[in-house]
């Protein structure tokens, strides 16, 4: 079952990690699959692992989608993904 933010984040962990929880300024290196309706059901769009590459940014740059920024930092409710969870997360 997903829990929602204010904001309409939609989010699950399949897999909690441990560990410390991320810092802004940190770097961050996630895979994902996007899909049009969420991982489960939908078609996909794009896939970190079918490129061989994971996505990489630095956390509260502002180079990334909010939404996705929100569920690996936390906030709003949300609690912070940590190293080596697995999270579920649909954006609004």
């Amino acid at each position: 079952d997903f829990s929602t933010s204010p904001s309409g984040l939609q989010w699950a962990d399949a897999k909690v990690g441990s560990g410390s929880p991320p810092q802004t300024g940190q770097p961050a290196a996630i895979d994902y699959v996007m899909s049009t309706t969420g991982a489960r059901y939908g078609t996909k769009i794009d896939s970190t692992t079918d490129r061989g590459s994971p996505y990489r940014w630095t956390l509260g740059d502002k180079t990334t989608i909010a939404g996705l920024e929100q569920a690996v930092l936390g906030g709003e409710g949300v609690p912070p993904m940590l190293p080596g969870g697995i999270r579920r997360v649909v954006i609004p």
